[in-house]
């Protein structure tokens, strides 16, 4: 029953000003939605959740549904990377190895590379040891 409004839930999408962009991503979203049983990634499924309240608050919009349903699916937290740095052993590390090399003009170029890299982060500087 719901598949013959997605056209009509597309055509509505343009005549909304929708970008292109987001016209696709509904249509992608609305056509695979029941297509993939493996484990989607976050992005995909905070995707097919907005698809599905929008599709849905079309529906009710032209009462072809009583209420939105969808607007009780929450979306996915998605958490922030944590950055990973280099501890202050391994700069030792680093610059131990190439210390050893800094008789070459690379080695040397290396070596400025890594003390450099080592002097920008500010929260290891104080920790190193040269």
């Amino acid at each position: 029953m719901l598949h013959r409004y997605c056209s009509q839930f597309l055509a509505y999408c343009e005549l909304a000003d929708f970008s292109a962009r987001s016209i696709q991503a509904l249509t992608i979203r609305l056509i695979d939605f029941t297509a993939d049983f493996n484990d989607p990634s976050i992005h995909v499924t905070k995707s097919r959740v907005w698809a599905l309240r929008q599709f849905y608050h079309f529906l009710t919009l032209h009462r072809i549904i009583p209420e939105n349903i969808a607007t009780g699916i929450p979306y996915p937290k998605i958490y922030k990377t944590i950055p990973e740095f280099l501890t202050p052993h391994q700069y030792n590390r680093l610059i131990g190895h190439f210390s050893e090399e800094e008789d070459s003009s690379m080695g040397l170029r290396n070596l400025i590379i890594i003390m450099l890299h080592a002097t920008t982060n500010q929260c290891f500087v104080e920790r190193l040891t040269y």
